[in-house]
């Protein structure tokens, strides 16, 4: 049980006949004990869904139409989306943790779930992660709502696809420790510029209390912006890491078939730790989600390294497979530029013949096309011999390829796959990219099926 029914009935100032177990939004995913919020989006309306949330097993329904049918179990609000949010504010209000919020242009799920699993060998079943990617104005608040009570330390994602965002989500869960990943064109097609995404992301420090501690990229031409911002705020850490001078820099990385050893100072101590992939993104994130897990536990420097070799990333972020002589990097979940690069960077370290299959990079805006045809020098620097590319804004770096390294072009990723099958080697090494809507992951599913 989440909410008893006499939380319910002081949250929302009525007469509430039943407890709930869980929260949920789509009548499809509703459960028995669930309750169901019927928000309405620009494109559905949950209110049309409420009877069969019912049929799946909902016992309770928040619903805005104070004069429709919608049956003795329904709670009536002016919003559910406000309603929403009164679930949430009420169990933090409950809740005795600390919270660690974790935003930035990429990375932000990796780092969150690297903390959640470097935290919970030490903290068991008093740490809560937020569900998947669950960072907007509407996942947010229904992790917050479902927070279990006993939690101790809470890790939140943050994101964002306007100016105000996270300024909006820290009144729901005020971090006393804050992540931010990277800063990068990612979204671009939102914002003014990339400097706007900075300020955007440093929202996240402008919590009501001045933070405990303030993590921050140093490889990043807006470090001294916000470590600037995070003094005037008066936090009391202000820490940074990556591979430039910092807290937490890398000094040196040797190479495995399926993970990276990596040599660290960390506040002046050589630590020596193994992060199960090869891109740098993932590489210097550890660094961030070691600072961040330390700050809230106090846990040694030395046994949260030791754990980050044991984890493994989410699905399609940057997953390693060897079949037959062959290795896939699955980076397929999502593209901007740094990230394309970054993972290009990482590709150059495997020796053998270097594939890359890429998809469009989706939300970049108005550069949309510069940024696709300047790939074509970190192929040539990084020396990817082939490169496979989907989709109408790839068709820019594919033509601006040298032609030696013109795989082929698609129209989609469903083609590709169909055609780069056929012109695999062994000892290749394939690296699979793109924004999600690309459904990249077509290319690896076909492959491992050929293998």
């Amino acid at each position: 049980m989440i909410f008893s029914k006499e939380e319910l009935s002081e949250i929302f100032k009525t007469k509430v006949k039943k407890d709930v177990d869980d929260i949920c939004i789509d009548s499809r995913e509703a459960k028995p004990g669930d309750l169901f919020i019927a928000l309405k989006g620009e494109n559905v309306d949950g209110h049309n869904f409420v009877k069969s949330a019912f049929e799946n097993g909902a016992v309770l329904s928040l619903v805005q139409c104070k004069n429709c049918e919608c049956g003795e179990n329904s709670i009536k609000v002016n919003s559910t989306y406000q309603g929403l949010l009164d679930l949430a504010k009420y169990n933090v209000a409950q809740t005795n943790a600390k919270y660690i919020g974790v935003t930035g242009s990429i990375g932000k799920t990796t780092t969150k779930n690297l903390i959640y699993h470097l935290l919970s060998k030490f903290f068991q079943n008093e740490i809560y992660v937020t569900k998947k990617n669950f960072n907007s104005k509407i996942g947010l608040p229904i992790c917050a709502a479902c927070m279990p009570r006993k939690t101790k330390i809470g890790i939140f994602e943050m994101g964002m696809g306007a100016i105000g965002d996270i300024k909006n989500l820290i009144k729901i869960i005020e971090p006393n420790i804050s992540i931010i990943t990277h800063i990068c064109e990612t979204h671009l097609e939102f914002f003014n510029c990339v400097w706007d995404i900075a300020k955007a992301k440093s929202e996240i420090m402008e919590t009501k209390v001045p933070q405990d501690t303030i993590i921050i990229p140093a490889d990043s031409a807006y470090t001294d912006f916000l470590k600037n911002k995070a003094k005037n705020l008066g936090t009391k850490n202000i820490f940074s890491f990556g591979f430039s001078k910092s807290d937490a820099q890398i000094i040196s990385q040797n190479l495995f078939s399926d993970k990276t050893e990596v040599v660290a100072n960390i506040f002046g101590k050589k630590i020596r730790y193994c992060v199960s992939c090869h891109n740098d993104s993932v590489i210097s994130n550890s660094l961030a989600a070691i600072l961040a897990a330390h700050a809230a536990s106090e846990i040694d420097l030395m046994d949260l390294a030791n754990e980050v070799e044991n984890f493994s990333s989410a699905s399609r972020r940057g997953e390693i497979f060897e079949k037959n002589g062959i290795t896939i990097i699955d980076d397929s979940y999502n593209a901007c530029y740094t990230s394309v690069r970054s993972a290009i960077k990482s590709l150059a370290k495997y020796s053998g013949r270097k594939i890359l299959a890429i998809g469009d990079m989706k939300e970049l805006g108005k550069d949309s096309r510069f940024f696709h045809e300047n790939l074509s020098s970190t192929i040539d620097k990084f020396g990817v011999n082939l490169v496979f590319a989907c989709g109408e804004l790839a068709k820019y770096l594919f033509e601006n390829l040298r032609e030696e390294k013109r795989g082929g072009w698609y129209e989609n990723s469903q083609k590709l796959s169909e055609n780069i099958v056929s012109k695999i080697q062994k000892g290749d090494k394939i690296l699979v990219k793109g924004s999600n809507s690309m459904y990249m992951n077509k290319i690896v599913e076909a492959i491992n099926h050929v293998l």
